[in-house]
């Protein structure tokens, strides 16, 4: 039950409770019981955005584990949250359909769910996919509270699919001799638009994150306009580090064909460079014989259950308004 409505609930019991014949140490204490349901009233919520890791239960930091497995907390999850997570929140969860087109008006349904929740004076806690401040909204996330809420936001980071995706799928980002940089950026940009890619250098690893819906465009635009040769090696692994996992590997020439015989859909994420084929350099063109382990969730529900409340502290000794845990 909802700390709220209780509240409400006694305060209008005491109103209602006859006066005329109460002594003075009984209208104290009704005095005391009013006074502390008003300061219950006016107390908020708090919004606590959490990194979900890219799907194994197993990669949750220690922090994130607990606090999903607070009974009275509400939930707010992204779509693209692995199921194996979503089944370890004790409290009430609320899952956002974050469908391609219609991305806009499931961040709108996630913000009134939080400020329902702060409202209520709830713990909020924002599940996502990943690390929030990595291409997940997290910072757009943190000044939508501040100016709706009137309140800062604590951040807790997450195992981020940009790094943990390709491991998953045997990928060295980094490689002597195959891969000393790293560029990591996002298949939409604001508004849908295309984000440009650096032109193309033997010696680096491209990460794609949400690419996988328009791939076709993207490898023709590397193709055309940004010197990629069409043996670049390429490898597109689908909801890394779950039982689900699947990964294709190939080149440019075909790996938007690949993704589309295949079906791999998001979440998903796409490396394109000499390092991609680092581990499987006699692997086929094709869907990869691979899979991930299944998560120990009893496991990591004793672990959660002997996690003890920390405390709070800040980003740069207090200068930042999101905080961390």
């Amino acid at each position: 039950m909802r700390a709220l409505p209780c509240i409400l609930a006694v305060a209008a019991a005491l109103q209602r409770a006859p006066r005329r014949f109460a002594t003075p140490a009984v209208a104290a204490r009704r005095n005391v019981a009013l006074r502390a349901c008003e300061q219950n009233l006016s107390k908020k919520g708090t919004v606590t955005l959490v990194g979900a890791g890219p799907g194994d239960p197993e990669l949750l930091t220690v922090a994130a584990l607990r606090l999903i497995s607070d009974p009275e907390a509400l939930v707010v999850a992204d779509r693209l949250v692995s199921p194996e997570i979503r089944s370890l929140v004790q409290g009430e969860l609320r899952v956002a359909g974050k469908a391609p087109g219609c991305a806009e008006k499931a961040q709108r349904e996630i913000y009134d769910w939080c400020v329902e929740g702060v409202n209520e004076g709830r713990r909020v806690i924002r599940l996502k996919i990943g690390d929030p401040f990595v291409f997940g909204r997290g910072g757009e996330e943190i000044l939508e509270f501040r100016e709706t809420l009137g309140l800062e936001a604590e951040v807790v980071p997450g195992v981020s699919s940009c790094l943990a995706a390709p491991l998953a799928a045997g990928v060295p980002v980094t490689h002597r001799g195959a891969a000393h940089q790293l560029v990591v950026s996002t298949g939409y940009g604001r508004d849908g638009s295309s984000p440009e890619l650096p032109y193309y250098d033997e010696n680096r690893t491209v990460v794609l994150l949400m690419a996988v819906g328009r791939l076709g465009k993207i490898v023709a635009n590397c193709l055309e306009a940004q010197g990629f040769p069409r043996d670049c090696p390429a490898l597109v692994v689908e909801q890394a580090s779950s039982p689900r996992q699947r990964t294709v590997i190939g080149d440019l020439s075909d790996i938007a064909d690949l993704v589309l015989e295949h079906d791999i859909k998001a979440p998903a994420t796409v490396v394109f460079g000499a390092a991609a084929r680092v581990l499987h350099a006699t692997a086929p063109h094709g869907l990869m014989d691979e899979r991930a382990p299944a998560a120990r969730l009893d496991v990591l529900e004793t672990v959660a259950a002997a996690i003890p409340e920390p405390k709070p502290y800040e980003f740069l000794g207090g200068k930042t308004a999101a905080k961390v845990r």
